[in-house]
């Protein structure tokens, strides 16, 4: 897995994904005019793409670490993308038309207590450098056409980060096996999935060691205070503006609810 592309076409292709995003318009995936795209140049693409959006780095996110995920797009292993302070939403609703194609996800969230950083992390020591434990929904948006892409397309595009937000802190040790945790996922009040904790590579807290693990092996750690996003719990699901989607976590975790402001007269 090395590098195939020069770095001024990393530039190039950053630059690419960036406009996407910021005029809201859908571009083809990359992968299409460069089918040996490897995942090192992914997330070469990646890094290069969160310089150009600028803004401190709050945390990470997995992508595709439920086989619902994986079987949904045509993927075969997770990745990962970064989240920026200002993707945090401050209150539960998406404005109208800030985003491409907005999708939901339930998902358990992690408050790192302290650094992580390791090849040979285990999930016992991210239990034990966890803070806290929140429930969330991330808002997923694809900078690429109708969500068709390759999965370095994916980690090009940081994982189709967008949004999240994060409902009440709750300790580890009150909300227990994070694998038994339940979540129910409706839209308007109609339930639409349900999934696990376990759904996240088996569990939310291992899900995070592969993220260590992941990161170390370009030299990088996690950090007190960043939240990781551990994946979604369900498939992801469209809400178009109107709509509310509420996710329900079991095991005393909370509720988040997320309304998608209407479409402005």
């Amino acid at each position: 897995n090395v590098m195939t592309l020069a770095s001024d076409t990393v530039a190039t292709l950053a630059a690419r994904l960036q406009q996407a995003a910021s005029r809201t318009q859908a571009a083809a995936p990359l992968s299409d005019a460069y089918p040996e795209l490897t995942e090192a140049d992914a997330y070469a693409i990646q890094a290069e793409l969160l310089r150009l959006h600028g803004g401190p780095r709050a945390g990470y996110k997995l992508g595709f670490t439920s086989a619902a995920m994986r079987e949904q797009m045509g993927v075969d292993h997770p990745n990962s993308g970064v989240l920026l302070a200002d993707m945090r939403l401050p209150e539960p609703r998406l404005a109208a038309g800030a985003l491409i194609q907005p999708r939901v996800e339930p998902e358990i969230a992690i408050l790192l207590g302290r650094d992580l950083r390791g090849a040979q992390l285990t999930p016992e020591q991210v239990a034990a450098a966890t803070a806290a434990v929140l429930p969330a929904i991330e808002v997923v948006d694809s900078r690429y056409r109708d969500y068709r892409f390759k999965s370095v397309d994916n980690i090009a595009d940081n994982s189709s980060a967008a949004r999240y937000l994060l409902g009440a802190p709750r300790a580890l040790s009150d909300v227990g096996d994070l694998r038994l945790v339940g979540v129910l996922l409706s839209i308007d009040g109609v339930a639409v999935d349900q999934g696990l904790g376990a759904a996240a590579l088996g569990s939310p807290l291992a899900a995070v060691a592969w993220l260590a693990r992941h990161l170390a092996t370009r030299g990088e750690g996690l950090r007190a205070g960043e939240i990781v996003l551990t994946g979604g719990l369900t498939r992801a699901y469209a809400l178009l503006p109107g709509q509310t989607a509420c996710a329900e976590f079991g095991a005393g975790l909370g509720s988040v609810l997320l309304h998608h402001g209407s479409q402005p007269a």
